[in-house]
């Protein structure tokens, strides 16, 4: 049976009942363009993220679930072919020969073999550099939009395999679409458009950037248009109030009959909205291009009218209201023939729009890039303060721990690498760990732990030749569903260990009694990449961790019941990372001074001005900082000698993207991705 609303009133907002969700809202503008909406049926309503359409199949990624659908016989009311099970959340979707291509953010990317879309067949997971939430494949290339780490370029010339080729750094790549040798990145806080020339992987390069009135991140072309839908803020203050509709919320239209040199055409605003969670925008063009269909999230849907592209008009907005009252958020949009599809967040699902005047879009991608098979060195200079090794395969180093003069290397799909550090900074390889894949790694005494993916945490105990004997495996990470994998470690106490799946927070697990490993908490901050709990926790049990935007929150480890204490006395940005320091303190940066805080305090003191102090801190239990700032590429050195104020000794430019280092016989060590590991001279 269909649940559905028919607009009586074209010109009239129309408030919803009972078939869908009470409050539910549809206006038409112009015309009856919405002339029913109908939800489908069958599908997990939990998390409904991502929809694409090849040929007569609609795929719709709710939560951790892939469906197809076929929209053949009855377009409105689908048919259910197949589904396959991943883990993490689905944000875009892409199918390219028979191989669906999805990016579920903290998860990476999972890659699908739907030739038969009556039996989804999982093939691999891809582990990007950073999130994964743009996606696009033109040929054998995969582009990967990975936030401020910019867009990563993928080898899927064998989809069972796909190897990393090279980044491009933009600002905030959200999402990417391709188009006959350039590629469009839409920036998010960059509120812009990257334009690249992605002709040749063996020479990519950035254009321009062109500026967008609110924050970037939907981009899509279809014939010699580029459609970017953008939301909050406004960025550029000089616009007069009269035009300032939607305070960033948008749609904005570029001519790109000369590809690589996009041309204002014009822009339409949407209504103010201003929410923090599904702060995503998605264009959709119909093949006329007499009408553009954009999920502007908890705005809901909009249909824009671009017969003269110069004038777009608006002509139907649709927005729901969950059973609590709270908006619900339109997060995707894909277009079939007289049928519109959009996913709805807060349980409400998928829903079939029956518009008879749109058509599916073929935007074309043109021809493909070339050279493939480039691989990026990733070059170290010879001027820098380190040396680089790097592991066999094509594969970057997540984390790195120290026992003594032993460094093992956390390399993800290159697993474990177990190196012993020698004379004037050289390496030996000694080994491998017996894992396929090791997304961080951490020393507790003569214990090492590893997170091993979906084989979850693994700890070992160390052999006097630097050999590993399991011990224990944890792998119940029932908070984020089955098939979660553990991809960090941190071990603050000798009887705690916090594991991580990248999707929500932290695992925080007794280990006392080993080989029985006991559940105790749930806690920290919410997804992300930067690693921002300290290496260990302070004489008193207090464990802190910095929050974007909202502060340092604290753990007691000793309390039976682990539970957070909220301290914002000092906000940290998005990078600000925290390490136990000298006199039971920790110490984090902001805006580039250093300050310490105490548990016994709950509070915050400026230790210095500094100057230049921005990224990871991990102290050497000296006088020397090591700092690791991964959005910039950059790694620094501080002196921070007791009662004197610290001193920014030198700062360097990567190659490769910086995870948070340790210092091993006085040496700073980091991690840097396919840069390798660098040890200081």
């Amino acid at each position: 049976m269909r649940r559905k609303i028919i607009c009586l009133l074209a010109c009239s907002p129309i408030l919803l009942g009972a078939p869908l969700r009470a409050g539910d809202y549809l206006e038409n503008y112009i015309g009856e363009f919405i002339r029913e909406v109908v939800q489908v049926e069958g599908l997990t309503s939990s998390q409904a993220n991502a929809l694409c359409i090849d040929g007569d199949v609609l795929y719709c990624g709710a939560g951790r679930h892939i469906f197809s659908l076929d929209i053949t016989r009855d377009p409105v009311s689908p048919s259910l072919l197949s589904s396959v099970e991943i883990y993490g959340l689905v944000r875009q979707m892409t199918v390219q020969d028979g191989i669906l291509y999805a990016a579920c953010r903290e998860s990476g990317v999972w890659i699908i073999d739907v030739s038969n879309p009556c039996n989804l067949r999982l093939i691999t997971r891809f582990d990007p550099v950073e999130l994964a939430t743009g996606i696009e494949v033109a040929g054998n290339v995969l582009f990967l939009g990975t936030r401020q780490n910019g867009v990563e370029c993928v080898d899927v010339s064998d989809p069972a395999h796909p190897v990393h080729i090279r980044m491009e750094k933009t600002d905030e790549s959200q999402s990417v679409t391709y188009r006959d040798g350039i590629l469009y990145s839409g920036e998010w806080g960059g509120h812009a458009v990257t334009v690249i020339d992605a002709r040749d992987m063996a020479n990519l390069k950035t254009l321009r950037k062109v500026n967008l009135q609110g924050y970037g991140d939907g981009v899509w072309t279809s014939g010699n248009y580029l459609y970017a839908a953008t939301g909050h803020h406004l960025t550029d203050k000089s616009i007069p109030w009269q035009d300032r509709t939607g305070k960033g919320h948008g749609l904005e239209i570029f001519d790109i009959s000369k590809p690589a040199h996009p041309s204002f055409v014009s822009r339409i605003g949407f209504d103010e909205c201003f929410r923090r969670s599904n702060d995503f925008w998605t264009p959709r063009p119909c093949s006329d291009g007499k009408y553009v269909i954009v999920a502007d999230t908890f705005n809901g849907l909009y249909v824009v009218g671009t017969k003269d592209p110069a004038h777009p008009v608006l002509l139907s907005r649709l927005s729901f209201t969950r059973n609590n009252g709270e908006d619900a958020a339109v997060t995707s949009v894909a277009i079939g023939k007289g049928t519109v599809y959009i996913s709805v967040s807060g349980g409400c699902g998928f829903y079939a729009l029956v518009c008879p005047d749109v058509y599916p879009d073929d935007k074309g991608k043109g021809k493909p890039p070339v050279n493939a098979s480039y691989r990026d060195t990733y070059p170290t200079a010879r001027v820098s303060h380190f040396r680089a090794w790097k592991p066999d395969l094509v594969a970057p180093v997540r984390g790195v721990a120290v026992n003594g003069d032993i460094l093992y290397a956390a390399c993800a799909n290159g697993g474990l690498s177990i190196l012993r550090y020698g004379k004037k900074g050289a390496v030996d390889v000694l080994g491998k760990g017996p894992m396929a894949y090791a997304g961080d790694v951490k020393v507790s005494g003569e214990l090492l732990w590893v997170a091993e993916g979906f084989a979850g945490l693994a700890v070992y105990r160390i052999g006097p030749g630097a050999e590993l004997e399991l011990v224990a495996r944890y792998t119940d990470f029932f908070k984020d569903g089955p098939n979660a994998a553990c991809l960090w470690v941190f071990t603050p106490t000798d009887n705690i260990v916090a594991a991580g799946t990248r999707t929500g927070e932290f695992y925080y697990l007794d280990v006392s009694s080993l080989p029985k490993i006991r559940f105790k908490a749930y806690l920290g901050m919410g997804p992300g990449w930067d690693k921002y709990l300290s290496n260990r926790a302070d004489s008193h049990g207090w464990y802190p961790a910095t929050r974007h935007k909202v502060g340092l929150m604290w753990i007691n480890l000793n309390e039976e019941k682990l539970r957070e204490i909220k301290d914002d006395t000092l906000v940290p940005s998005l990078t600000d990372g925290v390490c136990l320091f000298r006199d039971d303190t920790f110490l984090t940066c902001k805006d580039g001074a250093v300050y310490v805080y105490s548990s016994q305090k709950m509070g915050t003191a400026k230790y210095g001005e500094g100057e230049g102090f921005f990224g990871m801190p991990v102290w050497d239990g000296g006088k020397r900082l090591g700092l690791t700032y991964r959005i910039e590429k950059t790694i620094s050195m501080g002196d921070v000698k007791a009662g004197v104020e610290p001193l920014l000794l030198w700062s360097e430019k990567t190659s490769g993207y910086p995870e948070t280092g340790v210092f091993c016989k006085g040496k700073f060590v980091v991690p840097c991705g396919y840069q390798g590991l660098l040890i200081e001279k």
